[in-house]
């Protein structure tokens, strides 16, 4: 009975080991830095996104989901931007495609 104690405390401490080590990373719904996202409010139809309070190594873009006359969707990415830069994705040049949403992503 002993033996089996030890061994189930053993898998309990790896498998808590193993999720702290994993948490850092695990970070979807934490809060990484201060952004703020804005559109353009004429053409070429633009979004743009500023963040602050990042660390040093961390990462983002703008995520501008982009919008055309017949409803049709796609998705615009702006380039990566490290804390305090500014990420701008344009949709398009025709004055007819206009910025839907606009978000972030974070690469950390």
């Amino acid at each position: 009975m002993k033996k089996k104690v030890s061994v189930v405390t053993g898998i309990a401490l790896t498998l808590t080991a193993g999720t702290l080590a994993l948490a850092p990373g695990a970070s979807a719904g934490v809060r990484v830095g201060d952004c703020n996202t804005w559109k353009s409010n004429r053409a070429p139809w633009t979004g743009s996104a500023y963040c602050s309070g990042m660390a040093w190594g961390d990462e983002f873009r703008v995520k501008v989901t982009c919008i055309d006359p017949r409803g049709s969707q796609w998705i615009a990415y702006g380039p990566w931007k490290k804390n305090t830069e500014t990420s701008t994705a344009k949709c398009s040049d025709n004055p007819n495609v206009g910025v839907l949403k606009v978000g972030f992503a974070f690469d950390h």
